[in-house]
C-alpha cells in the first residue's frame, strides 16, 4: 500500500533533547500517518536560520545520504566548507571521511530530507 505525505500537511516540531545552536525539526507526519518502517530510516528536517545541524560528527557503522529541498545552507566537511541549495544530494561515508554538520547561514529556513 502506498501512503503519500502531502506537503501541506507537514509539521515541523522540534526535538525535546537539542540545545542551542543545535536546534533541529522534524517532520512529524508520517508518524501522525501511523507509517512505521522497518527497515527504512528517512526523516524531512527543518534547520532555521543561524542554527546548526548538530556538532560536526561521523558515523562508525553507516552512510549518510541528504537532499536539500528548499532553501541554502553552509556545509562543514574535512574538505572545508561549502554552499549547498535546493536539489544538491550529499552522501557521506562512514568513518572520519564523512564528517559533517550544517549551518544555517541564510535568513529563511531550510529543509532537508535524510
Amino acid at each position: 500500500m502506498a501512503t503519500v505525505l502531502k506537503s501541506k500537511d507537514r509539521e515541523f516540531k522540534e526535538d525535546p533533547n537539542k540545545i542551542e545552536p543545535f536546534r533541529l525539526f522534524s517532520d512529524v507526519s508520517r508518524i501522525q500517518n501511523g507509517i512505521k518502517p522497518q527497515q527504512l530510516n528517512f526523516d524531512l528536517r527543518q534547520l532555521n536560520p543561524g542554527q546548526y545541524s548538530s556538532l560536526y560528527h561521523f558515523h562508525r557503522h553507516a552512510e549518510e545520504l541528504f537532499m536539500v529541498v528548499s532553501g541554502t545552507m553552509t556545509l562543514r566537511t574535512p574538505l572545508g566548507l561549502e554552499l549547498i541549495s535546493d536539489g544538491d544530494i550529499v552522501f557521506f561515508e562512514m568513518g572520519e571521511s564523512g564528517a559533517h554538520q550544517l549551518f544555517n547561514h541564510s535568513s529563511e529556513p531550510c529543509t532537508t530530507s535524510m
